[in-house]
């Protein structure tokens, strides 16, 4: 059965998720409708080549019949967006698929939409983005001791971010491989939240914010973006690397991270066959 699906945010996740589906990459999904309160970014757009609705406005898109005969939405948007219109999404009854991870840092506020989504009898799916694992990661939760993951990237993947706003390190003058940040997930998605949504994923995954350790590495060497995660507990040990072309579109996006919510979509769009956890 075809599910209808609305995307929130045009960025390059975005837009390759919607290119996917209109090339038929994943079946049982239609997309509906398109919603970016940047007015710029919809203008950009050829009405006469796009077969779905087009939103600035959070109100007209949630108020509008295309809305209520959804299925699925996918934010892709900021964690911005996961907090202003997370719980009018799951209150809706909608399935929604959440990109920007960041946003569930904040304990309450996922618990708050994970008792909504109990109560309305809805699905908040996370993809598992820029790595591979999180089914490894999920399965030995109760027996893990130590769970890090280190981030390699070129300085140019990071510029924006507010790590830097009181950081005596500029980005210009990196010249060799640096380590910026060394802590938890918690602080490591404020000084970062464009670039370590993996982060926090692992640590859901895992054993939590405050215990999960992150590294973030500038190294004007690298060509790609570079994850290793280790876990370790009485299990034995998991080492995960995962080495990312960045998108084309914004290199602080890791190519896989796309391609990681395309299959989501195709997994919730196909239920009967499923491989992995």
């Amino acid at each position: 059965m075809e599910k209808k699906v609305a995307v929130i945010g045009y960025g390059s996740i975005g837009k390759e998720i919607i290119a996917a589906t209109e090339k038929g990459e994943i079946p049982n999904a239609k997309i509906v409708a398109l919603f970016d309160k940047e007015a710029r970014v919809i203008h950009s757009l050829d009405n006469d080549d796009i077969e779905f609705h087009l939103f600035t406005n959070f109100d007209e898109f949630y108020n509008s019949p295309i809305y209520s005969d959804l299925d699925v939405i996918i934010e892709c948007a900021s964690k911005d967006a996961v907090r202003d219109y997370g719980k009018k999404i799951i209150e809706s009854r909608k399935d929604v698929i959440i990109l920007s991870v960041g946003a569930f840092s904040d304990k309450q506020y996922l618990t708050e939409l994970q008792n909504l989504s109990n109560l309305n009898k809805t699905r908040i799916l996370i993809p598992t983005g820029a790595i591979a694992g999180l089914d490894s990661i999920r399965s030995v939760k109760k027996y893990l001791d130590s769970l890090t993951i280190t981030t390699t990237k070129h300085p140019k993947s990071l510029v924006g971010a507010p790590y830097f706003k009181s950081s005596k390190i500029k980005l210009d003058e990196i010249s060799e491989k640096t380590v910026l940040y060394e802590g938890n997930a918690i602080t490591a998605i404020e000084y970062f939240p464009a670039n370590v949504n993996v982060a926090v994923s692992i640590a859901l995954a895992g054993i939590g914010l405050e215990k999960t350790q992150v590294r973030i590495i500038a190294d004007p060497m690298i060509s790609v973006n570079k994850h290793e995660i280790l876990g370790k507990g009485s299990f034995g040990e998991i080492l995960i690397i995962v080495q990312n072309i960045p998108s084309p579109a914004n290199p602080r996006t890791s190519y896989l991270a796309s391609l990681s919510a395309i299959e989501c979509l195709r997994s919730l769009c196909n239920e009967n066959f499923r491989i992995g956890t």
